[in-house]
């Protein structure tokens, strides 16, 4: 090693001329187009756009942020969260609020990052007319409007992308030190993507998959899948350090097919499962549940004492949950099945669209307790993504129609582009496998849960129809060309 030079070669890999040193260099109009629109969105609508679970996620990182310093200074003791949302975006939240003070760090952040990753992706796909579709989609509602909205799916799709990219990095030629960072790298983003959505786990075949099917060695595919794992491992991991428990809510889709499934049954049929929950939520909790839960959403009974979150979190509870989820399918298949079958129908949008109801200006009129300003310009911020959430509520709010229509181009497009079909494939199964997870368990039919799968598409498609509309333009002008030489 030459005199000078760091260990395994850090001094060049951190350096400008090193890969990732070009990478950033190469992306620097990125870099600096999604900082300048996480910076305006993030003071039009400061501090963020907030829905109910939203002021929990922002109270629990108080929270955190206290347990995180008590513990550093070795008085720490458990807390308990008392809720069963994922943990990771509130302690990024408490790092947040530890920094500046509020949570406008964390908006910024999420912002700039999400910005990021939805150009970089543009980038990749590399489409007619680039700088165009940057406009194009830095003007949409649907894409600004999510950069500063305090739900998880925006991070999760943030994370995704950048681990799409991060993957198809990985047979190129890296020094030791470059391997060592993209190592890091893809157990950040890991790390990032299962901390926010939990469900999120079914993209596990995608990425194995993948990543086995890249054309590079073995030990370069072995430690991307070890630095995923790592990243998975940390989920769990990094609660457990600062002594942070949450509650779960796995279980609740399956109690809500149960209580939905009885509600279905014929009077006589029913009486005899007016009990068969009690086992987890206590003496009549079940004929409480039944009363209370709609068949829209879970909401129903998951804040309430009898079957809410803390008591499917119980211990024990899981498991007899399964067993009374497996007794029912056993027992009634025929009412189950119509049920599931119904569901997953909602959750696809068939015959009822999503709702788009929790992306809200004021909730609960406390919005001043975090700096809200009622000002116009964050008045027309939120009016312009509701409208049109509602004006192409064909794509938003039925993603069958999306999913035919993102797989029509995406096989279009691999016919004419065969560099780009391999894109287009991992774009169009991650999206697939990510919301597959709410065909097997879904809480509520909501927008805000399709839209990590609706924003790759959208990218996808955009791309793919402006290369057609390039590609049409061209063929009209060669056809203009050929008619005057004719006419000649």
């Amino acid at each position: 090693m030459k005199s000078g030079r760091l260990a395994w070669g850090w001094k060049d890999a951190l350096s400008a001329r090193g890969y990732f040193g070009k990478r950033i260099r190469a992306c620097r109009s990125v870099w600096l187009w999604s900082a300048a629109l996480a910076l305006l969105c993030t003071l039009i609508t400061y501090p963020g756009i907030f829905y109910s679970d939203s002021y929990v996620r922002v109270t629990t990182g108080h929270a955190v942020l206290n347990n995180v310093i008590l513990t550093l200074k070795g008085r720490g003791a458990p807390l308990d969260t008392g809720n069963g949302f994922t943990l990771l975006p509130s302690f990024l939240m408490a790092f947040s609020i530890w920094l500046c003070g509020t949570v406008a760090l964390y908006t910024f952040f999420q912002a700039f990052l999400f910005f990021a990753a939805v150009l970089l992706l543009i980038r990749e796909m590399n489409p007619a007319w680039r700088k165009a579709q940057y406009a194009l989609y830095a003007c949409c509602p649907l894409v600004y409007g999510a950069s500063v909205y305090y739900e998880a799916g925006v991070g999760c799709a943030a994370g995704i992308i950048f681990l799409m990219l991060l993957f198809r990095r990985v047979p190129e030629e890296k020094s030791r030190a470059e391997r060592t960072i993209e190592f890091f790298l893809i157990m950040l983003f890991a790390l990032l993507v299962f901390g926010y959505r939990t469900n999120a786990l079914t993209l596990l075949p995608v990425c194995l998959i993948w990543l086995l099917r890249l054309p590079a060695p073995k030990i370069r595919k072995a430690s991307a899948i070890f630095a995923l794992a790592c990243g998975i491992a940390l989920v769990p991991i990094i609660p457990a350090v600062f002594q942070v428990h949450g509650l779960s809510n796995g279980m609740t889709g399956f109690v809500w097919e149960i209580l939905t499934t009885i509600q279905r049954m014929e009077e006589t049929e029913g009486k005899a499962y007016q009990d068969y929950l009690d086992d987890v939520g206590g003496e009549g909790a079940t004929r409480r549940a039944l009363a209370t839960s709609t068949e829209k959403t879970s909401g129903g009974f998951i804040w309430g004492e009898d079957l809410g979150v803390a008591k499917l979190s119980a211990p024990g509870a899981t498991g007899k949950i399964l067993k009374k989820y497996g007794r029912l399918i056993r027992e009634k298949p025929g009412e189950w099945l119509r049920v599931k079958t119904e569901f997953m129908g909602k959750t696809m949008g068939i015959g009822v669209p999503l709702d788009f109801t929790e992306y809200e200006y004021n909730c609960w009129e406390r919005m001043k307790e975090y700096g809200f300003n009622d000002s116009l310009q964050r008045k027309a911020f939120y009016d312009s993504v509701v409208w049109t959430c509602g004006a192409f509520r064909l794509f938003t709010g039925r993603p069958w129609v999306m999913f035919l229509l993102s797989l029509g181009l995406a096989l279009a497009d691999g016919r004419r582009r065969k560099e780009r079909r391999k894109l287009n494939a991992q774009i169009f199964w991650t999206a697939l496998f990510f919301y597959g997870a709410f065909l097997l368990v879904n809480v509520s039919f909501e927008v805000r849960f399709f839209y990590p799968a609706l924003l790759l598409m959208m990218i996808a498609d955009g791309a793919i129809l402006l290369d057609l509309l390039r590609d049409g333009k061209a063929f009209l002008q060669q056809r203009l060309m050929r008619t005057k030489e004719a006419s000649n």
